[in-house]
């Protein structure tokens, strides 16, 4: 018995857990393309629309899986390095510093390297394809939700959006994994129909969401000033649930010390180095690349004040509280950077066709054809700054319009002259001012507006 003990403990644990991820990655495809296939099937479209829902679709993961063949990202290396250590049953969280989440999403990379491995050589490229592949599919999952449970449009919006390609395509962030448990959370909730039944379900969910990526950290709070979720013991019990959730995720590791401190360092304590902001514009130091602690947790407080407020607000009103929580996120961010762009592509989705969200995808795209670490990588500092402010703008503008609206009826919709006459005019204002106030905190300090943004090329 002792030598079995000792053989079974000297084999590599690769070869035990494999299984297991590979597993959950399994289902999680099944679900997503069998939920998917199911949601639009069963709606009330017409064949013609259910046809091209499929054809966007196909089109959609066909164009993302082109870019992953041709650039890979910083993150997907970061990815490959967590899913060995996953894979050899190390903590993430105590060997690197490249992981700033809770676990749920270490152990999908782990499954998603077995499939990579097992799978025929595809290059240099093809672990990036298979992560690519499988965030293309929980993307069409997503788009599939919006169109039965909002409007078509919406999901074919989502699907055709080339903000969306590129940033799953050739980023392959993980966003959309999280937005899609938290949207469906959302949908059990959204018409009212609090039942305790469907309160518990929908903060699980939610729990999940946050289990896989942290987006909506404060929601829970924003929907404890939600009346459609019922009484406060409803309320209350909603925000335990999700948060609880979330918090059991990291028990596996919270007992190892090490794992502990990495826990709360590069988790808790995260902060990302890219304070380029709207906040970070008018709070900023000498220089936007420099930022001391305290400004940082300056501005992080802000935000989540700032955050709670729009919550109060935006649950008293009529518009999706959903969308309205991701354009809060995004317009309200200290730090902005190009993954956030994928929150405020879903907003944009819901809220279809508002004339700000074409601004909006103006400046998106400019701000991911410009970006020192993107995949054109031109030397563009000036426009992608300008670009990446002028998105906040645009999603800012959005969430004033839908504060006291809902969303229009088809017969309701300005004409295409008119929707593209102002978000032209939204776009070039936010430029243009955007620049003013540039180059005034720039004098301000004795510089130029190059020598504010010239390390964005060597970053």
């Amino acid at each position: 018995m002792q030598t079995k003990t000792r053989h079974f403990l000297r084999r590599p644990r690769v070869n035990y857990n494999a299984g297991v991820y590979f597993t959950l990655v399994l289902c999680c495809l099944v679900l997503n393309a069998g939920g998917a296939a199911y949601l639009i099937a069963r709606a009330n479209l017409e064949r013609r629309r259910k046809a091209l829902f499929a054809l966007a679709a196909l089109v959609s993961i066909a164009l993302k899986m082109i870019l992953a063949s041709r650039w890979t990202d910083y993150d997907v290396g970061s990815y490959d390095i967590v899913s060995s250590l996953i894979l050899h049953g190390r903590s993430v969280y105590a060997n690197t510093e490249r992981y700033n989440y809770a676990p749920l999403w270490s152990y999908f990379l782990a499954g998603l390297k077995q499939i990579s491995l097992w799978l025929p050589p595809m290059g240099r490229h093809g672990y990036h394809l298979t992560v690519a592949g499988f965030l293309a599919l929980v993307d069409v999952a997503l788009a599939a939700l919006l169109g039965v449970r909002y409007h078509y449009n919406a999901g074919i919006f989502f699907l055709c959006c080339p903000v969306t390609i590129i940033l799953t395509g050739s980023y392959s962030q993980f966003d959309n994994f999280g937005l899609l448990a938290g949207l469906a959370a959302w949908l059990l909730i959204r018409g009212g129909r609090a039942t305790w039944d469907r309160v518990l379900c929908s903060a699980g969910l939610l729990g999940l969401s946050l289990a896989i990526k942290h987006i909506f950290f404060l929601f829970p709070i924003w929907l404890i000033f939600w009346s459609g979720l019922g009484n406060w013991r409803k309320r209350l019990a909603y925000a335990t649930v999700a948060y609880g959730l979330f918090g059991l995720s990291f028990l596996p590791w919270a007992m190892d010390a090490p794992s502990r401190a990495g826990i709360i360092q590069h988790v808790f304590l995260y902060r990302s180095r890219f304070y380029f902001s709207l906040l970070h514009l008018v709070a900023a130091s000498r220089h936007f690349w420099e930022i001391s602690g305290k400004e940082t947790s300056a501005l992080t407080l802000i935000w989540m004040g700032v955050l709670m407020i729009s919550g109060i607000v935006a649950a008293r009103g009529k518009s999706d509280l959903f969308a309205m929580y991701l354009l809060a996120m995004v317009a309200w961010s200290p730090a902005m950077n190009d993954y956030y762009l994928a929150l405020s592509v879903l907003a944009c989705a819901i809220f279809y066709p508002r004339w700000p969200i074409w601004s909006l995808l103006a400046s998106a795209m400019a701000a991911l054809f410009s970006s020192p670490g993107g995949i054109f990588v031109p030397p563009f500092n000036h426009i992608y700054y300008l670009s990446i402010l002028s998105c906040q703008v645009a999603t800012g503008t959005l969430f004033a319009i839908q504060l006291r609206q809902s969303r229009p009826a088809d017969a309701d919709r300005p004409p295409p002259a008119e929707i593209a006459s102002k978000a032209l005019a939204l776009t070039v204002c936010s430029y243009a001012l955007l620049f003013i106030l540039l180059v005034i905190k720039a004098w301000s300090f004795g510089q130029t507006t190059s020598s504010w943004i010239l390390p964005l090329d060597n970053g």
